[in-house]
């Protein structure tokens, strides 16, 4: 069974960030902000998710999964501008500077 994650990180060096972009769209996320990605992950998916930002994230940055029910992702509520559609469809890339 696959579970709905969002990832939010705060990570300053570029090619950190580069690397942690690269294995959430490898593992089928999609990006909604910047800094923020979605996606499904099955239980060992997770794990070797987890694993490979432990090996890259260091201490001074930030990395988050956060678990969200299947049910409650479809029922979100954006105000204000909400996300980049282009950044969602790929349309756009990340320029990371």
């Amino acid at each position: 069974m696959k579970n709905m994650y969002y990832a939010v990180y705060d990570i300053s060096d570029d090619s950190t960030r580069s690397s942690v972009i690269h294995i959430l769209k490898n593992q089928g996320f999609s990006r909604i902000q910047k800094s923020v990605f979605c996606g499904s992950l099955s239980g060992q998916n997770k794990k070797d998710l987890i694993e490979s930002i432990k090996m890259i994230v260091d201490e001074n940055d930030s990395f988050y999964l956060i678990l969200t029910c299947n049910q409650c992702f479809g029922k979100i509520k954006i105000i204000g501008k909400g996300f980049d559609e282009e950044y969602v469809s790929d349309k756009k890339p990340a320029v990371v500077l």
